[in-house]
């Protein structure tokens, strides 16, 4: 039986088909991952952002209790500078009180501070959790589209494969062993078009000898490369 280019470059058209086809349900599961980890990066944001909130507002509930404390302390100490007898005893009152209530100043600056920083990164949690719900949404939209495009691939592949059958029955012995062992260690490029004097997949020049009888519709191998030759003599 001879093999016709023709039906080599039928086999390379069916062949760049089924790869284009595995290839494109190879992606699907890839975008969805891809997807997933958008999605954890997200909540992992809005889970960091959240912990240094939590940390923030401890600190300032400590500050306040600080303050809170100082003050009744300056409080006491005041009230205690009626009963004192002694001017040493007194002036060292006063001398506490003044240097606590500038120290309740200072730390009520950094309350407030603290306090207008808390509102920020609330702001920023509520912006990274809108984050989480939108890639969320994305990952579920990529889910169902990558699921509904996976059923008219598959199918699509089927029939594609079963055409590759078909067309593989016109091959026969050495050759049909040849092509066989080419596709399964190249796939698709296993087979390339002649395109001007050069072979399309690795651009060497062919002998004549070569060139002679690709011009009378024989596929040929390639001396350097090894893959199939074709010339499409219809162009």
């Amino acid at each position: 039986m001879t093999v016709t280019a023709s039906l080599v470059q039928q086999l390379h058209r069916i062949n760049r088909q089924k790869t284009d086809l595995k290839g494109q349900l190879e992606r699907g599961p890839k975008t969805v991952a891809a997807a997933g980890r958008k999605l954890q990066a997200a909540e992992l944001n809005v889970s960091r952002i959240h912990d240094n909130l939590t940390r923030m507002k401890v600190d300032a509930d400590g500050k306040q209790l600080q303050m809170k404390e100082r003050e009744e302390k300056i409080h006491t100490w005041e009230g205690q500078l009626n009963t004192v007898k002694e001017n040493r005893e007194y002036q060292a009152l006063k001398n506490q009180i003044a240097a606590d209530t500038q120290a309740n100043l200072v730390l009520s600056d950094e309350i407030l501070e603290l306090l207008e920083s808390i509102d920020e990164v609330e702001q920023t949690l509520q912006e990274a959790q809108a984050g989480v719900e939108e890639a969320r949404t994305e990952l579920e939209r990529i889910e169902k589209l990558v699921a509904d495009k996976k059923v008219v691939l598959e199918s699509e592949l089927s029939r594609v494969e079963a055409e590759l059958v078909e067309a593989e029955k016109g091959l026969a012995g050495d050759f049909k062993q040849e092509y066989k062992r080419l596709v399964a260690a190249k796939g698709e490029d296993a087979m390339a078009e002649l395109e001007g004097k050069c072979c399309s997949g690795c651009y060497q020049s062919l002998t004549p000898q070569l060139l002679d009888r690709l011009s009378l519709g024989q596929p040929i191998l390639c001396p350097t490369c090894g893959r199939l030759i074709y010339q499409d003599l219809a162009r």
